[in-house]
């Protein structure tokens, strides 16, 4: 009998745990931002893979951020910290400038582009923050 309520406390206690995160948690994802050209809209903010397009010239740095945003039930979104975030880019046509150094903020990952070739190539973003995984380019 004592191991039957031991047992059932322990499970209430695991699911507890497990499920806080969901339960405090209505939705999470990300925002995107650039800074040194303007993002603009998605080209259809219905797609499964979201893209947006920005002319930058060659020599000219992009600063691209993406934020983890969490949206509790019945309140505004609001930073959260992502569980992995990560910037795929063309090698040939952008360099990776090293970022400022400062106060990193750790509900962002941004990454500093430079623009070394003309033409037309893509860079994607790709985060998991509260199981939620999202894919940008």
């Amino acid at each position: 009998m004592l191991n039957r309520k031991l047992f059932r406390g322990a499970f209430a206690l695991f699911v507890l745990v497990a499920t806080a995160g969901v339960v405090l948690a209505s939705g999470a994802g990300f925002t995107l931002s650039a800074v040194g050209a303007t993002l603009g809209k998605a080209d259809d903010d219905n797609a499964e893979i979201p893209k947006y397009r920005v002319k930058v010239e060659v020599g000219q740095t992009l600063t691209l951020v993406a934020q983890g945003q969490v949206i509790p039930r019945g309140q505004p979104a609001q930073p959260g910290e992502p569980d992995a975030a990560a910037w795929l880019f063309d090698d040939a046509a952008f360099h990776l400038e090293p970022l400022e150094k400062g106060k990193a903020d750790k509900t962002k990952s941004v990454i500093a582009l430079k623009a070394t070739k003309a033409g037309q190539t893509r860079v994607r973003f790709v985060g998991n923050i509260l199981g939620y995984e999202v894919s940008v380019r």
